[in-house]
């Protein structure tokens, strides 16, 4: 898993509008790290449950009345349901943000190798594919003995009933949306970052956004029944996000405001644009509508992670707390937005869109706190750094699932190891071992090499705010 470096807490400094900043030497952020490999592992339990196996999530899921659970149990299916599918993806795309913020330089960094990360894994979807069937409908549940299904060595595909083109993609679609993300978020990140454009480029950073936005609203056609109020509040909802934007940084702002306050007024607008906009009364399947809601919402995570994590580096503005210092009225916020209960998919299992606008926004707003719950938490406590073994093997976890998921639907075929939650471990287990065999040789290589070449052309490099820029970390998830 890749560097990500930043600066945090070493001492204080004073901002312009009074304001304690953060200054001195870096420290690498390492729950970002946690985060990454954690919301893969629960990713890949998503596209496993997905699979046809038996416990997975099949189907347009039934109401928690335990009768889905009578004839196909699933225990963690379940859990994934009503409580990881709230926050999993937008916080993967919120820790993707906080990255670019550690390693912006004067451009976004990593654009090749998240490229390179995606050509390589579509590059084995598309190999997996054509071993199998390339039948749609042939899933591992049922596609045993159909001759229709029976392909070059698999008689299932992983990534059934979702057309020709998905599979190929399947997991991939993530780096690919997170280098469109990296280069439509340029000009804002720049501004807040580097400190040296002018306030009227973030004028196009508004117009790629909703142009974006609307070409999608133009494509999702009839299936929007009011395209023009989507757009106009799609518009509405990036100049509000920009303009508060600017306000973090505190030659922009009152003194009298707190910065934390226009990070929770960022939430808020984040909640909105994501859970509130009615771009349609509801999503059945992957669809233009689909894609405008997600690219939307993902956007707002992932320039969250960004504009918060900017309050970490050396020589910045800390945010501090205003809502965490009644930390007890966390109950009623986690009651109030917690997620149901009820087994239901909601149009897809990658995010739901739910029917009625106050489920919606409940539910993002969850996830939205989630964030800033994290958010807060890095910043008050230390966290261990994560293994070198269980980041390289959660990044092999997430290249190579697929992968794994069709040599063990094969290997565990007529077992008691049948099972979607099984499948699960025993991929876990596998990418663990293999990121253990690939951190030793890479240590050995390290070792030698800094034996060979001069110590001062490993010192590590920092731009003028002090925050250390070597490798960027948005292709291991």
């Amino acid at each position: 898993m890749e560097d990500l470096d930043s600066g945090f807490v070493p001492r204080p400094m004073e901002s312009k509008n009074g304001a304690p900043a953060i200054g001195g030497g870096k420290k690498r952020i390492h729950e970002f790290d946690w985060f990454r490999a954690l919301m893969v592992i629960l990713v890949v339990y998503a596209h496993i449950s997905r699979s046809g196996m038996p416990g997975g999530v099949h189907g347009n899921i039934q109401n928690d009345d335990r009768i889905y659970n009578l004839t196909d149990p699933s225990t963690m299916g379940v859990r994934w349901i009503s409580e990881v599918r709230q926050y999993c993806l937008p916080l993967l795309f919120f820790v993707s943000g906080a990255a670019s913020a550690c390693s912006w330089k004067q451009s976004p960094g990593g654009l090749l190798k998240i490229f390179l990360y995606t050509f390589f894994g579509v590059a084995l979807n598309g190999v997996l594919w054509l071993l199998g069937p390339q039948n749609p409908d042939c899933d591992p549940g049922t596609g045993y003995g159909r001759p229709e299904c029976q392909g070059a060595v698999f008689d299932f595909t992983i990534c059934p009933n979702s057309g020709r083109i998905f599979p190929l993609v399947f997991q991939m679609w993530y780096t690919g949306m997170l280098m469109a993300l990296m280069l439509l978020n340029w000009p804002l990140f720049a501004f807040l970052r580097n400190k040296i454009c002018h306030p009227a480029i973030l004028s196009l950073q508004i117009i790629l956004s909703v142009g974006l936005e609307s070409a999608f609203v133009v494509l999702a056609g009839s299936e929007i029944p009011n395209p023009s109020l989507v757009i106009i509040l799609m518009a509405v909802c990036e100049l509000l996000f920009t303009g508060l934007s600017v306000l973090t940084m505190p030659e922009y702002r009152p003194a009298r405001i707190p910065l934390r306050f226009i990070h929770y007024c960022l939430g808020v607008i984040a909640m909105i644009q994501f859970g509130c906009i009615p771009i349609t009364a509801q999503i059945e399947h992957i669809s233009g509508a689909f894609v405008l809601y997600i690219l939307a919402g993902f956007n707002k995570s992932f320039q969250l992670g960004f504009v918060l994590t900017v309050a970490r580096l050396p020589h910045q503005e800390d945010a501090l707390p205003i809502v965490s210092m009644y930390w007890p009225m966390m109950v009623i916020l986690r009651t109030m937005t917690a997620p149901s209960t009820n087994w239901y998919a909601a149009g897809n299992l990658t995010y739901p869109y739910f029917p009625r606008l106050i489920d919606r926004a409940d539910y993002v707003a969850g996830a939205v706190i989630f964030m800033f719950v994290v958010d807060r938490v890095g910043r008050v406590l230390d966290c261990k750094a994560l293994p070198s073994w269980m980041a390289n093997g959660a990044l092999l976890l997430y290249l190579l699932h697929p992968w794994m998921m069709a040599v063990l639907i094969l290997a565990v075929r007529g077992t008691a190891l049948e099972d979607t939650g099984s499948i699960w471990i025993l991929c876990i287990i596998m990418s663990g071992l293999l990121g253990l065999l690939s951190t030793r040789p890479w240590k050995t290589w390290k070792t030698w090499r800094s034996h060979r070449t001069p110590k001062a052309s490993f010192a590590s490099t920092s731009d003028s705010d002090g925050s250390s820029q070597e490798e960027d970390s948005h292709g291991s998830a």
